[in-house]
């Protein structure tokens, strides 16, 4: 090859966008249609960045089909969710992992809805008075039981216990409604593990179930709650979809030849602080509850 072939060859190289930079040009093309499914309350330039945020923090959603990336994003704006892999408060990510595309071979993104995600989104119902999750320790003081009047429990935690997943025995969720109802969903641990061992991202190198175990049992009693919850279609979907790639390819296929763009258009990073909003929880219960 000669000297000014290899030139030329090499300035094409140094030009090409990298797949992160492709896929964050190919949501700017699709950001439309993305912000017509996001609630009103949400940021639209705020929600933008925070996607652009999450391709950079997470470079191998550039090695997953496209459809499932941007379907990620879809669903988790449709729900205001904003992903977590950038603000760390817990309520929904979007990893690189999950089943392979049957055409391409491509891996697809998965959306995973965290617990904290799963409360927002059943006391969004209005229906609601409280809603508690709670993960139950070797030392802590637990009892359930079930009788003529229902279901009771009763629970108090263990003074300055550490919170060792190994150690974690019971998860259950406490519920009041505000016509005067109750839900209560109890798991033990063997019951979660059952679960664990079931899920997509659980054979992962990199998993919630691995590094996070406390928040994914949480989130499967909660889960499992919601056949009992007052909560819309939508929230109960999504939740049943849950550890999945959802499809919006039908409303975004248009935009997803990566054509290159010269100098696509970007928002300024939004610089407001992320902040994790606090829930004390009671370290001491005595509550009957009723499933109706």
């Amino acid at each position: 090859m000669g000297a000014i072939a290899q030139q030329a060859q090499q300035r094409q190289l140094t030009t090409q966008p990298s797949p992160a930079k492709q896929l964050q040009q190919v949501l700017q093309r699709s950001w439309d249609r993305i912000a017509a499914v996001m609630p009103r309350e949400m940021n639209e330039q705020r929600l933008y960045q925070m996607f652009v945020s999450a391709i950079n923090r997470e470079p191998k959603l550039a090695e997953c089909t496209v459809e499932s990336v941007l379907s990620c994003f879809m669903r988790c704006t449709s729900l205001g969710l904003e992903p977590s892999n950038v603000n760390g408060l817990g309520m929904a990510y979007i990893l690189p992992y999950g089943n392979k595309n049957y055409r391409t071979g491509q891996k697809e993104a998965t959306l995973i809805i965290g617990y904290k995600g799963m409360l927002t989104l059943a006391r969004r119902s209005g229906d609601l008075q409280s809603i508690h999750a709670q993960a139950v320790y070797e030392g802590d003081e637990f009892e359930y039981w079930e009788d003529e009047h229902g279901q009771h429990f009763k629970f108090r935690a263990k003074r300055n216990a550490e919170h060792d997943p190994a150690k974690l025995t019971d998860v259950y969720v406490n519920a009041q409604l505000t016509n005067g109802g109750f839900v209560f969903e109890h798991m033990t641990r063997a019951e979660v593990d059952a679960i664990m061992r079931r899920s997509p991202s659980a054979s992962a190198k990199s998993t919630p179930w691995k590094t996070d175990y406390e928040a994914m049992a949480l989130k499967t009693v909660i889960r499992r709650s919601f056949r009992y919850l007052p909560v819309s279609t939508e929230a109960q979907h999504a939740v049943t979809a849950d550890e999945s790639t959802p499809d919006y390819s039908d409303l975004l296929r248009p935009t997803f030849p990566p054509a290159p763009i010269d100098e696509p258009l970007e928002p300024p990073v939004d610089t407001t602080e992320f902040t994790q909003p606090t829930d004390p929880a009671e370290d001491a219960q005595t509550t009957p509850a009723e499933k109706e």
